[in-house]
């Protein structure tokens, strides 16, 4: 968010010489389908080198899952148990793996969910954020630039909330945007109101502004499948628990006293019952920038506070009573942009620094008093970085340099092992990991023709170890390692954009992003299975070990992991018809993590994407386009899942597994501009009634407290009808 202007192809510069007014070169391109709200990747998604999508969200009724899972190299894991969205990048996913932002804000919720289903909780990372405030959701692949690089290992996913000017109309001081949708097969309803409103009472270009917005849902556990089975059958008993209001508000305040002063501040609260949990978030920021009349000065400074906490219900948890969770976490972003002219090359020279401090902390009692429990580790993060970026233009070419320098500190307390448990340090003591990353990146593009943009790019990028992963407990501290090391990775892309206005007519416009990527992937963090040795050591060895103990070990893979593939986003556009492609394919060979099984305390679910993964948009419009009419046409290859029977006698690992072949799925949408104030929608998700289930989803792995007769591969939603509307005024 505060690298975007290093990475625009074409900025405008100025310096004065002996009276003059040197410029560089300004490319303006005018098209009329532009100006339109089509469904697709935004223009800069075409146009910024490297692998970066932009998509606009709430235009076509599809959860926000769904339209994250449309873009190229992206998906989420979804865990119906959570109510958060987990970004998957590449197939990597995650704290740390994948930097979750609201509005610049890095997430770092984790949750934990009760469960009969899967036999005891689900545990993952997570947003808890209300699709109805999204404006937006900007993604970068693969590169380690800027502040969202910082602990950022496969990219980062920034999600924007609305703004003042999405809510007021061009011309007006004052606005309301509403949006609502009401879904059968228990999709259940959703609605929100934001008003607005700004002035500049200083006559001198500044201004004030406000927004508030309240936002509400309501949806259900219970819903067919395409098959005509209810949902219960494979949910089991926790079908009671899983219906959820979620109550969401939304407030900023602009001010900005001269046109080279803007603060901002914003608030984002957040309260739900789920899952025999009261969750409750609330997200602060204070963001500022100061931008004189100078180019060597595009100050911006970010200050934010997050805090999340999950309170259990009575009985929610075996052996343990009173429980609750929290997280907090303060971070401190400053970066500053000067721009100028050197030997005919416009440069761009950011340079930065970023702080962020994030503390679990948990809260119980119990039964049977014992420290070898995997409830919720507690720990310390803190995450220090220094970052730079410095673009250079001359001609055609385009040259960008990043580099950012990581310093991360986990801490937390180890309980003392058993006198027969050889660990280091035996007795409790406070485990303190302190790393250091050194993050070099440089992307080089040519705008080889108006419409032809070739780009390679080589990144390295890191990330910390979570303290989710540190202080697992299943064994006490026989069970957590105080020398596990950050992950490193190296990514090289190559690819091309293409922008082609007036392609076979004189108003429609094509577009495209296509590129191939690798990375390679050292000191890769899962976890393992080990035991207790005679000796007092933890091996693999099981008929060499005391019964009685079998700890999770998170620890860095001897062998680097490695991930390639190809990502494809193109779309054409011609006015009174549009057609947009997403298409996405990879292999990787990482390992999964014995943790991740329902039967192991289910931390995180293997993260693979499927073997490739396509979005049809095809749609028209009509009636000077106040009709839009179109079609979501959802390809996916061959997908794999953790295995169903568990881990795996012979090896002590959990083996992934096929999952049956998962079948084209079909949605339709509309929309109709009834006034310049309403526009109303409606959607048939599943049309064809399809019976399966989805990749990457949580209800897939087990079925220990379903139904007699119950299946795992159709647990997904059948067909679902949808209307809504948007009104803006």
């Amino acid at each position: 968010m505060l690298t975007g202007c290093l990475i625009v192809p074409v900025t405008t510069f100025s310096a004065e010489k002996e009276g003059e007014s040197v410029f560089s070169t300004l490319t303006i391109t005018d098209n009329a389908q532009a100006e339109t709200n089509h469904p697709g990747s935004s223009a800069e998604t075409y146009t910024r080198p490297g692998a970066y999508s932009s998509r606009t969200l709430n235009e076509n009724l599809q959860s926000l899952d769904a339209s994250l899972r449309s873009m190229a190299g992206t998906y989420t894991q979804i865990d119906a148990l959570q109510g958060a969205v987990n970004v998957n990048i590449r197939g990597m996913s995650g704290l740390g793996r994948v930097n979750t932002m609201v509005d610049g804000v890095t997430q770092t919720y984790y949750g934990m969910a009760p469960t009969t289903y899967h036999f005891g909780q689900n545990n993952g990372a997570g947003v808890l954020i209300d699709p109805n405030f999204l404006a937006g959701v900007d993604v970068t692949r693969g590169s380690s630039a800027g502040s969202q690089g910082v602990n950022a290992l496969a990219g980062s996913a920034n999600m924007r909330t609305l703004g003042i000017d999405d809510v007021i109309k061009a011309g007006r001081q004052t606005g309301v945007l509403s949006r609502f949708s009401v879904g059968d097969n228990g999709l259940g309803r959703t609605g929100m109101v934001t008003v607005a409103g700004k002035a500049d009472p200083f006559d001198n270009g500044g201004l004030i502004g406000a927004l508030v917005g309240i936002s509400g849902s309501r949806t259900y556990a219970t819903f067919d499948n395409g098959g005509g089975r209810s949902s219960s059958e494979f949910i089991g008993e926790d079908v009671k628990y899983m219906r959820q209001e979620p109550r969401s508000q939304l407030y900023k305040l602009n001010f900005d006293p001269n046109p080279y002063h803007h603060i901002e501040f914003a608030g984002r609260n957040y309260q739900n019952v789920f899952t025999r949990r009261d969750i409750t978030s609330d997200d602060y920021y204070l963001r500022y920038n100061f931008a004189p009349l100078t180019e060597l000065i595009d100050f911006n400074l970010l200050a934010s506070t997050s805090r999340a906490e999950q309170d259990y219900k009575p009985e929610s948890l075996y052996n343990f009573n009173n429980a609750s969770t929290e997280n907090k976490s303060n971070a401190l972003d400053m970066s500053n942009t000067s721009r100028f002219r050197y030997a005919d090359i416009d440069v761009a020279f950011l340079f930065g620094g970023k702080l962020m401090d994030t503390e679990y902390t948990r809260r119980f009692e119990q039964d049977n008093d014992t420290d070898r429990n995997a409830f919720v580790p507690s720990g310390k993060q803190k995450i220090s970085s220094l970052y730079t970026g410095l673009t250079l233009n001359k001609s055609i070419y385009q040259l960008d340099l990043n580099l950012n320098y990581t310093r991360s500190k986990v801490s937390g307390i180890k309980p003392a092992c058993d006198a027969n448990e050889k660990c280091f340090p035996q007795g409790e003591a406070t485990i303190d990991l302190d790393d250091k990353a050194l993050n070099p990146s440089a992307t080089l593009s040519a705008q080889v023709t108006p419409w032809l943009q070739p780009f390679v790019g080589w990144s390295r990028s890191s990330r910390a170890p979570n303290v989710q992963e540190v202080f697992f407990a299943n064994e006490g501290g026989a069970s957590m390692n105080p020398f596990l090391k950050p992950e490193k990775a190296d990514t090289w892309q190559a690819g091309v954009n293409i922008v082609k206005e007036g392609l076979l007519t004189e108003r429609d416009s094509f577009h495209m992003k296509a590129l191939a990527y690798e990375s390679r992937i050292k000191d890769y963090i899962n976890s393992e299975s080990f035991f207790l040795c005679y000796d007092g050591s933890r091996c693999k060895d099981i008929d060499n070990s005391a019964s009685g103990f079998n700890a999770n070990i998170y620890i860095n893979t001897p062998s680097p992991v490695t991930s390639r593939g190809y990502e494809i986003e193109a779309g054409y556009d011609v006015g009174y018809a549009y057609v947009n492609v997403t298409w996405s394919k990879q292999q990787t060979d990482q390992p999964t993590s014995i943790a991740s099984t329902s039967y192991s305390f289910a931390y995180d679910d293997m993260s693979d994407l499927p073997d490739y993964y396509a979005t049809l948009d095809l749609g028209a419009r009509f009636f000077d386009e106040k009709l839009v009419v179109g079609s979501l046409i959802k390809f996916t290859g061959k997908s794999k899942r953790l295995s169903t029977e568990g881990i795996s006698i012979d090896s002590n690992t959990v083996p992934k597994e096929s999952m049956p072949d998962i079948p084209t799925i079909v949605d339709l949408y509309s929309s109709y501009q009834v006034t310049d104030n309403v526009q109303l929608r409606l959607g048939v998700q599943n049309v064809t009634n399809r019976d399966y289930s989805e990749a990457l989803n949580r209800m897939n792995q087990s079925l220990d407290n379903a139904v007699e007769g119950a299946s795992l591969n159709t647990t997904a939603r059948g067909r679902t009808w949808i209307a809504g509307g948007e009104i803006r005024f």
